[in-house]
């Protein structure tokens, strides 16, 4: 079955949890996470903050959807969760129209980008040239000026300096998305527990690169904070039965 829930009220009860405390959801079952970020879209291409808005996915984007869906073929799936944001959506959809069966699928607000509030769909440098004028450095070494201030006050900081420029109050800053992603998890991880049998669970999961990037310091903290992962590349981390580690065993792969 297919269904779509909603859980930002969720997210707000929401408590942080150790990797360990995630791991021990599973209940001893070993389990397989596919972290697989959406395909190129329009906006990707213009450096458009994209948010929770959304544009068309490319062409390019279309082909990507076309390799990782041939890439994850040969996977058993035992459940699937996605963005229900069309982006995630049409990716997810693409890879699932390869599997056989289709596994059970869930659509989730949780599991969208960080929402930028009224930056949504204004050109990136615009917003992070506001960010570095607002930290007294210069714009024209934007690169250099952003990893000062990153250094200064860490990368959770840098995006909440963009949640405190946002003139409409809805931009989401770093603790909220962290225990938003602590969600998600949990109820990933949940899910796969309760599973008929004691097999590794293998679960897709479709999201944005800045939320898979939360969700895999969630599991694996030591995971670089500025990473980037490709539109449509696999991220997958593993736990083994009975382990409270997880081990990530491939980051931001494309096909």
């Amino acid at each position: 079955m297919t269904e779509r829930t909603t859980g930002t009220e969720a997210a707000e009860e929401a408590v942080q949890r150790t990797p360990e405390e995630l791991a021990a959801l599973a209940g001893g079952r070993a389990l397989v996470l596919r972290l697989v970020r959406h395909a190129e879209t329009v906006y990707n291409t213009q450096h458009v903050m994209q948010g929770w808005s959304d544009s068309p996915i490319t062409e390019l984007g279309h082909e990507q959807i076309a390799a990782v869906a041939e890439r994850l073929a040969g996977e058993r799936f035992d459940l699937a969760f996605s963005s229900d944001l069309p982006r995630t959506r049409t990716t997810a959809e693409g890879i699932l129209a390869r599997q056989s069966p289709v596994p059970p699928t869930e659509y989730t607000e949780v599991l969208r980008e960080w929402h930028f509030g009224s930056h949504e769909e204004r050109p990136s440098r615009e917003v992070w040239s506001e960010v570095i004028v607002d930290h007294g450095l210069e714009v024209d070494r934007e690169l250099s000026a952003l990893r000062s201030i990153a250094d200064r006050i860490g990368w959770a900081g840098l995006f909440d300096s963009v949640a405190r420029l946002d003139a409409s109050g809805q931009a989401e800053q770093a603790a909220a998305i962290v225990l938003r992603a602590d969600t998600a998890l949990a109820h990933v991880v949940q899910a796969a527990a309760a599973l008929p049998g004691d097999d590794a669970a293998q679960v897709l999961v479709v999201s944005h690169g800045g939320f898979i990037s939360s969700l895999l310091r969630q599991l694996v903290p030591g995971t670089a904070p500025d990473v980037i992962l490709p539109n449509c590349s696999v991220t997958t981390v593993a736990l083994a039965a009975g382990s409270t580690a997880w081990e990530l065993r491939g980051i931001g792969e494309t096909a």
